[in-house]
């Protein structure tokens, strides 16, 4: 009894102590009126879209068509115009330039000139972080109880490995296919707003890239899909469908999209042109632009995450939509056709599957015997954990960090390893002028490098590329027995090759260097310049 009482004293006297405190150390949270708060699950959101960024910015600039669209943004800069043919290359076709990334050219060659290298890398983290968030807008939009949010990026960067280490304007298409997703997501929900604003973007993704057929593909799906689903509810009765929320403004939103996409330089003739753009010959040797091979990263990834889908219909709880099915099969399908085609699949991938997943997962907890009872109210230190979050992510990004103390990496550093680098210093410190046959990854850079004094055979826009001069490109780089007099012929002053990719070429420089029929200016370990004899004049006809 004494020791009931003893007890009783205590507690009483710590009730009494504790109501004594100040609230501010009583209560459990950290609250105010006055500062935003925030859920467990936005938290985990946060940490997700930093992992995103993170990890995006440890890519490095990649020497593919990046510097062609940096170079296409300073011709725009300089002449205050649009390039009607290929402005880089030595032997410009007349093939017309497709005017549908103009935009994106001209914001590469602002940043860049701006900010160099470390901007279009942190440009380039912030493109493929804002699509992540837009995707997870757009899942919650199609499931606003979901605990599985946090997921969602991680995903898209996951199942975009392949494609989004490379910055190129393609990264604006696919911000554009993640907003397209939100807005049919809404739409479905019944909201009105997304008929406001998706026709600007669809004035933006026309003029940033010519990826808005993948935009309108996706809206085109998701509103059969929608419509045939509620047609077989209402026993294909079309009146009665179209009376149900959400069909009518899709389709609307789907004209819409095409109507003002056709607002640029070409006009409504820009989608014959996206859509037929891809029969370029030249085109059809670039891997991305290939069926996707068995034994590759990409073909895992969409296999894989294929089979999680298959899987994850079975066990939901949640009706199967009808146009979920039709993306996923559609955006697979084309995968397997061409590898480029990863990147839609990736933004499909989570905007079907992931609300499923989250039934599976709300199921089992459902089922599962709580110990402790879940609490997800909002809270304002879990902001000043994800004001934590964001400030230490920028702190240790490679690029943000770079800008914030005023202290860039340097050309090597912040460029891939297969970058001509030292090549390039080597051009720009002996001034070097005139026609290059170069690999054509390596064109671009040099061009960008050198000031335009140095003008590539064949660069990365092989689509602007005529058939004759590709197949004299492909001859030299073959070290076919005429590789020197078609460079000669073709007015190339120099060549530069690279001993892995071509070491028949390798050989036969270092031949013609030995023979006097050409003199080596740079040779490392990986790469050889040469400069190449003078074509022989014509012989002069005696008169009469």
């Amino acid at each position: 009894m004494a020791t009931t009482v003893t007890r009783l004293e205590r507690t009483t006297t710590d009730t009494a102590a504790t109501d004594a405190l100040p609230e501010c150390i009583t209560r459990d949270r950290l609250t105010s009126p006055y500062f935003p708060s925030i859920r467990q699950s936005t938290l985990a959101v946060v940490a997700s879209l930093a992992i995103v960024f993170f990890v995006t910015s440890l890519n490095r600039l990649n020497h593919t068509d990046l510097w062609a669209h940096v170079n296409f943004g300073r011709w725009i800069v300089d002449h205050g115009a649009l390039p009607p043919f290929d402005p880089i290359v030595a032997h410009p076709s007349a093939t017309p330039v497709l005017q549908s990334a103009w935009l994106s050219q001209l914001l590469a060659y602002v940043t860049h000139q701006t900010l160099g290298n470390e901007g279009l890398i942190l440009a380039h983290a912030l493109l493929v972080t804002l699509t992540a968030l837009v995707m997870v807008l757009a899942v919650r939009a199609r499931d606003p109880e979901s605990k599985l949010l946090w997921v969602v990026p991680l995903v898209v960067m996951t199942l975009n490995l392949p494609i989004v280490g490379t910055i190129r304007p393609q990264l604006f298409g696919q911000l554009g296919a993640a907003l397209v997703l939100l807005a049919a997501a809404q739409l479905m929900a019944g909201k009105k707003h997304p008929l406001f604003w998706l026709p600007i973007v669809s004035i933006c993704w026309a003029n940033l890239h010519g990826s808005m057929l993948m935009g309108l593909v996706m809206l085109g799906a998701i509103a059969l899909g929608y419509t045939l689903q509620e047609l077989a509810k209402n026993g294909w009765n079309l009146a009665a469908a179209a009376k149900a929320s959400g069909v009518a403004p899709l389709w609307i939103a789907a004209l819409l999209f095409v109507a003002f996409a056709s607002i640029g330089p070409h006009g409504p003739m820009i989608w014959p042109h996206v859509i037929f753009f891809g029969e370029s010959s030249a085109l059809q040797s670039i891997s991305e632009w290939q069926r996707l091979p068995l034994k590759s990263l990409t073909c895992f990834l969409l296999v894989s995450s294929a089979v999680v889908a298959v899987a994850v219909s079975f066990k939901t709880p949640r009706p199967i939509a009808w146009y979920e099915i039709l993306l996923l099969a559609l955006f697979a399908l084309a995968t397997v056709m061409a590898i480029r085609m990863l990147a839609w699949w990736a933004l499909v991938w989570p905007f079907a599957v992931v609300p499923h997943l989250s039934a599976i997962f709300s199921r089992s907890r459902a089922t599962t015997p709580e110990t402790t009872a879940t609490d997800d109210q909002p809270v304002a230190m879990r902001t000043v954990y994800a004001m934590a979050i964001v400030f230490v992510t920028l702190l240790v990004s490679p690029p943000s960090s770079s800008l914030l103390r005023g202290a860039p990496r340097g050309e090597a550093r912040s460029t891939v390893t297969d970058t001509p680098v030292y090549l390039a210093d080597e051009v720009v410190r002996m001034n070097l002028q005139g026609n290059i046959a170069a690999p054509m990854d390596w064109g671009d850079y040099l061009l960008m490098r050198s000031d335009e004094k140095l003008r590539p055979l064949v660069a990365t826009h092989v689509h602007l590329v005529s058939p004759d001069v590709w197949n004299d490109y492909q001859t030299i780089f073959r070290g076919d027995k005429n590789w020197l007099a078609v460079a000669r012929g073709r007015d190339m002053k120099y060549l530069a090759v690279s001993k892995n990719s071509y070491p028949q070429l390798a050989r036969e420089v270092l031949l013609a260097d030995r023979e006097g029929r050409g003199r080596i200016l740079y040779h490392d370990q990986r790469l050889i310049l040469i400069e190449l004899p003078a074509k022989a004049a014509p012989a002069a006809t005696a008169a009469g």
